[in-house]
């Protein structure tokens, strides 16, 4: 529990709070404590613990919650320190739980569910086969997050990528700006980010087969005291560490300080483009490439500044964000009105 405890309040991406934007601004009832989403068929997909709330995109009204919290058919078990995941496919909604995966029909109905190995995370459909991250592979002292491909029975097929994880468990060293191993999925291929390396994207196809490389040559940006002193003011305001207090979770851990910030923080795939989220902020913005699926770029814009997801969910490559038509959706919490606001920024360049 302790080693678990010390994961969830590990330092959160560099992200203030979020400017001012020019789209669109909504209210969005019904939702305590979102976290994922995901926008498609004119629909808004919010995971809230066990549940998938789904709204109407045209007005937010609330369509449909699915899911629940239990062991039954269609339910999830709730775990401590755990995401569920939904991928909204052309004909069916799928959901990722601790121990089980879950079809349901578009509207709602359970289709089917199936047992899966413990401590794999965010399992998504590609072709005939899944993709997933097994989040605590050891290997001696180090700790590895690895991306591999499973069979409809869940049986490994292949590993396709792997990366040293934030968190070192064994040698209680954190990383303080999390480089964390991120993968999206479109249509039959897997797009996998190697930050570490640079601007580095490896694609793949649905068999596990290695297809073709994106490579950017990007300025390096070096942390810098300002960097440190965010990342040591986002440690002292989480609302979990001020009840243990920093310097006893200081005293715990051992800081890993990065030269450079990771090329990537975190990207999708979707409507035929690749939507990455990097580094660099500029007047209170993050800049945004987007590529087309060879990784020639599109377009490089400056986007509202995100809330930062909680330390887990980056672990666990969760975005708290939805990316559809070109534009990008996100939530944030008004402290006035106790409202969750859905924000609907498209991507162009600004004047």
């Amino acid at each position: 529990m302790k080693t678990l405890i010390m994961a969830f309040i590990l330092a959160m991406h560099l992200v203030g709070p979020g400017s001012a934007f020019s789209g669109e601004k909504r209210i969005l009832r019904d939702v305590f404590e979102p976290e994922m989403m995901k926008v498609a068929d004119d629909k808004l997909y919010v995971v809230e613990g066990t549940h998938v709330l789904i709204y109407s995109l045209k007005d937010l009204s609330l369509i449909k919650k699915i899911g629940g919290r239990g062991e039954g058919p269609g339910e999830f078990k709730p775990m401590d320190y755990w995401y569920n995941t939904v991928t909204v496919l052309p004909e069916h909604i799928f959901v990722d739980g601790f121990d089980k995966t879950v079809y349901f029909s578009k509207d709602g109905q359970l289709l089917r569910e199936a047992k899966k190995p413990i401590g794999l995370s965010r399992m998504v459909p590609v072709g005939d086969h899944f993709a997933a991250v097994k989040l605590e592979h050891l290997e001696g002292d180090v700790q590895y997050h690895c991306l591999f491909l499973f069979d409809a029975n869940g049986k490994s097929l292949k590993e396709l990528c792997r990366q040293e994880s934030p968190v070192q468990q064994m040698t209680r060293k954190m990383e303080v700006i999390p480089d964390v191993l991120n993968f999206a999925i479109w249509e039959d291929k897997i797009f996998v980010e190697k930050s570490r390396e640079g601007f580095v994207l490896e694609i793949f196809d649905s068999r596990g087969d290695h297809l073709y490389r994106i490579e950017k040559k990007i300025e390096k940006i070096p942390v810098t005291k300002i960097h440190e002193n965010e990342a040591i003011e986002a440690f002292k305001t989480d609302p979990f560490l001020k009840r243990m207090g920093f310097e006893e979770f200081k005293r715990l851990s051992t800081f890993v300080w990065p030269k450079a910030l990771p090329a990537i923080r975190d990207f999708t795939v979707v409507d035929k483009k690749i939507y990455v989220r990097t580094s660099r902020n500029r007047d209170g913005k993050e800049n945004w490439l987007v590529l087309d699926l060879k990784g020639e770029t599109l377009l490089r814009v400056d986007m509202p500044r995100l809330d930062s997801a909680p330390i887990l969910a980056t672990l666990n490559g969760v975005n708290y964000y939805a990316i559809h038509d070109h534009k990008l959706y996100f939530l944030k919490d008004n402290p006035k009105t106790d409202d969750w606001e859905l924000f609907i920024e498209e991507f162009k360049t600004h004047k």
